[in-house]
């Protein structure tokens, strides 16, 4: 009974899986909130800010700031073209928010 389970619940979690990661492009994110950071914040930017927003770290339910800014960072750095430096920029203003 535990094998027929099974089966169907790691065919649906590669299904799954695939869109989660492919949700989001850290360098359209970057972009985006630099543009924010910068006082813009154009109708087109409005996924890419809430994806940035929706990376968040709890411990024991609670809301972890820096568990929170390294993941974010994480994110924006996976991003090959991003600049380092205004990354940084971007987790210090934005990496420890709630939104």
């Amino acid at each position: 009974m535990k094998k027929l389970l099974v089966v169907p619940l790691v065919v649906c979690s590669m299904l799954i899986a695939p869109s989660v990661f492919a949700k989001s492009d850290p360098c359209k994110v970057v972009m985006c909130m630099y543009g924010k950071m910068n006082g813009a914040n154009p109708s087109e930017c409005s996924s890419a800010v809430k994806d940035f927003f929706s990376i968040v770290s709890k411990k024991h339910g609670k809301f972890n700031i820096g568990r929170t800014a390294s993941a974010r960072n994480s994110f924006l750095n996976s991003c090959p073209t991003a600049d380092p430096k205004i990354v940084k920029k971007i987790i210090s203003k934005f990496g420890v928010l709630r939104h």
